[in-house]
């Protein structure tokens, strides 16, 4: 909270510093292999860079940036670690071992917002089948740094969460009967029902609000991850224009 603090400080003192500098994406790699539980690990994902003349108040918005992505990416690699650990065996029949690959993209959204996301793909030997996850992370250099859920982007009163939920429950059903599936609505209204813990995984565009679904949330294994796009402009009337979206008011 503290850190918080400063930076919302120095955003209020130096803002013609902070928006004379552009805040632009950098990628960070590196790759890991343990010869003894025979596993490898391979990483390029996001960070947040202001160039080599940032000031220091704007280093310190990248630093709090590329940190919380370097969070999620630990505890990725944590939790694939201790999965392996706990395998008794190591080495799968074609003589491979377990794997996790991590990669991301994010994009700089009106030069104020830093929208990623994170793809995990794992396959330890001895479950079931490989695994994705997608998480993402939002942060926004006017409006209180990261963006925890998408209530921060709307109008508390207004009815968004129903708009999203409606959206998105319409969208997935139309895939899913192209796809020839009509018996899993009730995964459908359940896993994308208006909860804001549903909507959990989202990024944004310059015009777009992205909702992503992590397998099984919204349909069983073989559909995999699945996305709904929103245009921005469908929300006008729900969108805080004193948030992180100002900029679509100007």
């Amino acid at each position: 909270m503290k850190k918080l603090s400063a930076l919302l400080l120095i955003l209020f003192i130096l803002p013609l510093s902070i928006h004379s500098q552009t805040m632009k994406v950098v990628n960070k790699s590196f790759s890991e292999n343990d010869k003894k539980l025979n596993y490898y690990i391979t990483a390029d994902y996001p960070q947040a860079d202001f160039g080599p003349e940032a000031l220091m108040g704007v280093r310190g918005i990248s630093d709090d940036i590329n940190n919380g992505i370097d969070t999620i990416v630990n505890n990725i690699i944590s939790g694939f670690k201790n999965s392996v650990s706990e395998m008794t065996n190591h080495t799968a029949m074609n003589g491979l071992g377990s794997s996790l690959e991590i990669k991301g993209d994010a994009s700089v959204i009106a030069g104020t917002i830093f929208s990623a996301q994170i793809k995990e793909f794992s396959a330890v030997i001895g479950m079931a089948h490989p695994n994705t996850i997608i998480t993402s992370y939002n942060y926004c250099i006017t409006s209180g740094g990261l963006l925890t859920d998408i209530s921060g982007l709307f109008l508390h009163q207004s009815d968004y969460l129903k708009y999203i939920s409606d959206y998105c429950k319409m969208d997935l059903k139309m895939n899913a009967e192209r796809n020839g599936y009509t018996n899993i609505n009730e995964m459908i209204e359940t896993g994308a029902s208006p909860d804001v813990k549903n909507f959990s995984v989202w990024n944004l565009s310059e015009d777009m609000l992205n909702i992503t679904f992590n397998a099984y949330q919204v349909a069983p294994y073989v559909f995999g991850i699945q996305s709904v796009s929103i245009p921005l402009s469908n929300m006008t009337n729900m969108i805080n224009p004193e948030g992180p979206l100002s900029f679509m008011f100007r």
